[in-house]
């Protein structure tokens, strides 16, 4: 009976901390794109904060049926480039049921028809293949988990078709304590 009790208090103390604001914001540090046959990235990092504007250039619809995409983590947390895999990574999915399994991570930070007109946002599957922007793009880390380890998070994201790596995407984010 006891245990149920400690079980129970442990519950309600990670539902009500998970309640609290992120003590946390990150800021876009590089972004490094590879690959053109299908995904073309043109994407640069401008002014003081380092917003995201360019291009993305879908060259095929994106589908299920040929497209995967899967990520790995990775955290520097003084910034001396020695970075160590996370834990947290996205599994291989199919790309249309990657981008609905994951978007809410990514909803703050990209919003149809102000920082983009990406299909993405909207879960459009097929992608249609098209020249979309990407205008101001700055992190917003509401929707991300409650706790994040500080210093420099690199994700690899990684497209394939048919098995075969079409594009991969380098994020450098720097996660910083909120100044109050």
């Amino acid at each position: 009976m006891l245990d149920l009790r400690i079980y129970i208090s442990l519950m309600f103390f990670v539902d009500a901390y998970m309640a609290f604001p992120r003590t946390y914001e990150g800021s876009l540090v590089s972004w490094k794109s590879t690959g053109t046959s299908v995904f073309d990235f043109n994407i640069r990092l401008l002014g003081r904060e380092r917003k995201a504007n360019g291009s993305l250039t879908l060259k095929e619809d994106i589908d299920d049926k040929h497209f995967t995409m899967e990520a790995v983590s990775f955290v520097d947390s003084n910034g001396s480039g020695n970075y160590k895999r996370m834990a947290i990574s996205l599994a291989k999915k199919p790309m249309c049921e990657a981008i609905k399994t994951y978007w809410d991570y990514f909803e703050g930070t990209l919003k149809y028809g102000v920082t983009t007109n990406c299909p993405f946002v909207n879960r459009t599957c097929p992608l249609p293949k098209g020249h979309y922007y990407i205008k101001d793009m700055s992190i917003n880390t509401d929707d991300w988990p409650a706790v994040m380890p500080r210093g420099y998070l690199k994700g690899i994201i990684t497209f394939k078709k048919d098995s075969k790596v079409v594009s991969e995407q380098e994020l450098v984010v720097h996660v910083m304590d909120r100044p109050f």
